[in-house]
């Protein structure tokens, strides 16, 4: 795993590269923008690595870094001539804040990944470093004038960048959101047919003068190409700015997606817990064999039943987060009926819904047993004064409330682990909090009904 310091060393390095090499550049009298261009890429390319991001992820950000990094660059340059006139001070200036710039937002702004990329799909990164290339060398290879023209036609032409940017839109939406290709030739005809499509249609576009035209521009074949070239640019650009929009939203939702699944885990490992912890099984064992004892054989088979009808439920829900109140009421039956054998007068569980839709509304699995558990397990159970735990379903919630009977000795304080993440089982779901009321005489705990 890479550490700051590490990143820290390749961004300060390979700033402190592009302005020497600016600055030797200048002097033997050789344009340097293919150097800086290689430089750029290769300290994505490390930085991309450190952070252990995938190979289509390291693509996008070398077009992107290059893009952004020439245009940011031309910025500073241009503030930095206002203050100075050394030309080769000024060039080296901008490129080393610009390098610094690049390299620390990826590092900042993009989360490290956990899994190594896949070595076979390594070609996309060789098709961005080389596109990259090609194009930073047609551009070199093009006249100012030229390029001013064909920029103000690409930038000024709403239709052709409604065009590039609803087309990229769709792609990525059915790659990402959708079922994607079969096969990867489809997946490569269709990118085939983005990447060369829009700017064919640019290109046209701009010539039918679609939506207007320039009448101070004279259009010619030589324009033509400088515009399909620029729109291709263009194209890439925005290809890599929208791929990394639904990379950040899948990788988020994907993330929230497992964090949820962790802690519905947690909630099933507490509860699973504490139904075959020694002293509940002990407890219900006891409970049994007393029974049996003073030959209540239809009273011990009872018990036996609802025992196994609760380990059943336990093991026929599999792994479904949410299940709907009536199912869970179910088991809570399940489980209050064995507490009746046990304390028949200590006991008392009151359940009050006030619609009867509310059963089919749904709950997180095991939230309700664990609460009516945790009234159990932290009061004292007396026939003189019975604890009453009462269940109601009204309007949006499902409220567990009891009467505080506290213990005379308490073997152990409580860990709050149960409530912990029956609460980020809600949140992960429905965004909202469970709402808990602590009183002297009253403890209740209101779930959201989902």
């Amino acid at each position: 795993m890479a550490t700051q310091q590490d990143n820290s060393f390749i961004i300060h390095g390979f700033a402190l590269l592009h302005a020497i090499t600016t600055v030797v550049c200048y002097i033997a009298g050789i344009e340097d923008p293919l150097f800086l261009t290689i430089w750029t890429m290769a300290m994505t390319v490390l930085l991309c690595n450190n952070k252990r991001l995938s190979v289509e992820f390291t693509a996008i950000s070398v077009i992107l870094s290059n893009v952004i990094g020439y245009i940011l660059g031309m910025a500073i340059a241009a503030g930095i001539d206002l203050l100075t006139d050394i030309e080769f001070l000024a060039h080296s200036t901008s490129t080393f804040i610009t390098t610094e710039a690049l390299g620390w937002s990826l590092v900042l702004l993009v989360p490290e990944s956990k899994e190594k990329a896949e070595e076979n799909k390594n070609r996309w990164l060789w098709f961005a470093v080389l596109g990259v290339l090609v194009a930073r060398i047609i551009i070199g290879l093009l006249s100012d004038a030229s390029l001013s023209d064909a920029m103000s036609l690409l930038v000024t032409n709403s239709a052709v960048l409604l065009l590039i940017i609803c087309a990229n839109i769709i792609l990525l939406h059915y790659i990402h959101r959708g079922k994607g290709f079969k096969s990867k030739k489809a997946s490569v005809l269709w990118h085939f047919i983005l990447f060369l499509g829009c700017p064919a249609m640019g290109v046209l576009m701009i010539a039918l003068g679609i939506p207007v035209r320039d009448p101070d521009i004279a259009l010619s074949i030589p324009l033509y190409i400088e515009i399909f070239i620029l729109t291709f640019i263009a194209q890439a650009f925005a290809y890599s700015i929208i791929y990394l929009v639904y990379y950040v939203a899948s990788t988020k939702h994907q993330m929230a997606e497992e964090r949820s699944k962790s802690h519905i885990a947690q909630l099933e490992y507490i509860n699973l817990k504490q139904q075959v912890s020694p002293h509940f099984l002990f407890n219900c064992l006891n409970v049994l064999d007393a029974l049996i004892a003073q030959g209540k054989t239809e009273e011990a088979r009872s018990f036996n039943r609802k025992l196994a009808r609760m380990y059943r439920y336990m093991l026929n829900t599999g792994n479904e987060a949410l299940v709907p109140l009536e199912d869970e009421l179910e088991y809570v039956d399940m489980y209050t009926d064995l507490l009746q054998v046990r304390f028949p007068s200590g006991i008392r569980t009151e359940k009050y819904i006030a619609d009867p839709d509310l059963n089919r509304r749904y709950v997180v699995r095991y939230s309700v047993q664990m609460l009516v558990e945790n009234a159990y397990k932290h009061n004292s159970i007396s026939e003189s004064n019975p604890l009453v735990i009462k269940i109601t379903a009204d309007a949006d919630k499902v409220t567990v409330a009891n009467n505080k009977i506290p213990k005379l000795n308490k073997t152990a304080e409580s860990t709050g682990l149960g409530l912990k993440y029956i609460r980020q089982n809600y949140l992960d779901r429905g965004g909202h909090d469970i709402e808990i009321t602590n009183t002297d005489l009253l403890y209740s705990v209101s779930l959201p009904l989902m």
